[in-house]
């Protein structure tokens, strides 16, 4: 069974191979066949017991979080004062300061600007509210006329229309009779006449005032003909027309003074958003002033961004300093939290399949050989990398180990490291180092002692790792294998090749 993680599994590994290894010299002290010696160190017992698969695995030390410094300043600036690299700041420190001498210029042209636009706008403002005014004079005016050519429409229909067919018929009935009765008067006289009552003057005058009569009759009825055939007409026309004008009229000013006040609120529209242009801008270069100076969002160790990406580095760049010109969006700085630090190793392709989130893993650094720490894998990447022009054929993929219990260590990002990640272990099972199996073909076997040599033996393989191979048949509990080539003349039977396997 496995006890006490990764660690324990490789110590019991261990024990059983130092256990086999003092059982064989026990046994057999040596194997003398001529010049070629066997020695115990050569032999395994073959016992019951565990080990552990791992999968190995190099790479560096990261910060499990970090934070990441970019010039956001619009266009290049030179840096004026920066912290020294390796610096440990808290949240709020300065870690640099650009100059912002070209910002602060641009910052007093955008308010010269800006008071500009305020002015354009208020100037708009005043000429809107100006047309506004005039169109609604205008519209009113309108409104008058179109009111004053209807009343006098209907004033001219209701009154003046009305007195003068009255008054028409008026004449055409008195005309009538006027005419019926100097007629009727000179029929008479005409009868006098005959009786030589009345003078043939008188007679004569009679008829005189009936012929006027019968004229002013006659005048009557035309003018009432007139008026109702073409002079009422022409009349109602003119009227009409006046009224049709003064609506027309109004519905042209409506026009005309709506198109004016539309091109006074576009003009106040374009003026307004200049001004928000222009505000926008001075926010924005206020925000790039404030830009300027850099303080640490949170705490951590200070790494340059020239450093970080020096393999990316034109040869002629140099490392950040005070003076460096800095462009936008350049990584500045890096802080890393260094009281979390993972593992990034690389993981050969072919072995990539083992690993999945949440094993456990034993991490060794360059920097401190002797102390061991464990992890447990965060996350492994999802595409693989080539190995570079160094091995191009090479597939590796990354895995990031997150580290446990580093409080009392100083590990910094970069630190190279080994990483040896628990895939499975193997329990109660029969196993023989890797470097004891042989193979011939398809046929797998091992050297087992017997007497003062060796058979050979074949045998089914089950579970392996980088050390040690299950044995799932063809060996036995106090078997001895062979570690090694043996020695010429030391095998006593072969395997038949021919057999079926």
């Amino acid at each position: 069974m496995r006890h006490g993680g990764i660690t324990t599994g490789i110590l019991v590994g261990t024990s059983l191979a130092a256990l086999a290894v003092a059982v064989a010299a026990w046994i057999v002290s040596s194997v003398d066949t001529g010049n070629d010696a066997i020695s115990s160190a050569d032999l395994f017992q073959v016992e019951q017991g565990s080990f552990e698969i791992t999968v190995p695995a190099s790479g560096n030390l990261v910060a499990q979080n970090q934070v990441e410094i970019r010039n956001t300043l619009d266009g290049n600036a030179a840096i004026a004062e920066i912290v020294a690299e390796g610096s440990a700041v808290n949240a709020g420190d300065i870690l640099l300061r650009l100059d912002d001498e070209s910002v602060r210029e641009r910052i007093t042209d955008a308010k010269e600007t800006l008071v500009k636009a305020e002015a354009a706008v208020e100037a708009d403002e005043a000429a809107l509210e100006i047309t506004r005014k005039s169109r609604e004079s205008s519209m009113s005016a309108a409104a008058v006329s179109v009111d004053q050519a209807r009343l006098a429409l209907l004033a001219w229909r209701e009154g003046e229309v009305v007195s003068q067919r009255n008054a028409l018929k008026l004449a055409v009935r008195t005309a009538t009779k006027d005419f019926n009765r100097l007629r009727d008067k000179y029929e008479k006289s005409l009868k006098l006449r005959e009786r030589d009552f009345i003078s043939q003057n008188d007679l004569e005058q009679d008829e005189i005032a009936m012929i006027r009569a019968e004229a002013a009759l006659s005048k009557a009825n035309l003018d009432q003909e007139v008026y109702e055939k073409y002079t009422f007409q022409k009349e109602e026309q003119a009227r009409e027309s006046a009224r049709t004008q003064a609506v027309e009229e109004k519905d042209r000013i409506d026009q005309r003074t709506a198109a004016q006040v539309r091109s006074a609120e576009t003009k106040l529209e374009a003026s307004q958003a200049n001004l928000v242009s222009k505000t926008d801008r001075l926010d924005r270069l206020e925000v790039q002033l404030g830009a300027t100076t850099v303080a640490a969002p949170s705490s951590g160790m200070v790494v340059y961004g020239s450093t970080i990406e020096r393999d990316r580095r034109n040869e002629n760049e140099s490392a950040l300093r005070v003076g460096s010109t800095v462009h936008r969006n350049q990584l500045l700085i890096v802080l890393p939290d260094t009281s979390q630090m993972a593992a990034k190793v690389k993981v050969n392709e072919a072995l990539s399949g083992l690993i999945i989130a949440g094993q456990t893993a034993i991490i060794r650094t360059d920097a401190l050989p002797d102390q061991v720490f464990e992890g447990t894998v965060h996350s492994v990447g999802v595409l693989a990398e080539d190995g570079g022009w160094r091995d191009p054929n090479r597939r590796d993929y990354s895995v990031r180990v997150d580290l446990h219990d580093i409080s009392t260590y100083s590990l910094k990002p970069s630190m190279r490291c080994t990483a040896r990640i628990l895939v499975e272990v193997v329990d109660e099972a029969t196993f023989v180092p890797v470097h004891a199996i042989h193979r011939r073909g398809r046929t797998t076997f091992v050297y087992v002692r017997a007497n003062n040599g060796f058979d050979e033996r074949i045998v089914e393989l089950g579970r392996s790792s980088d050390r040690y191979v299950e044995i799932t048949g063809g060996l036995g509990g106090g078997d001895e294998v062979l570690l090694r080539d043996p020695p010429a003349g030391s095998v006593l039977s072969r395997i038949d090749e021919s057999a079926p396997t």
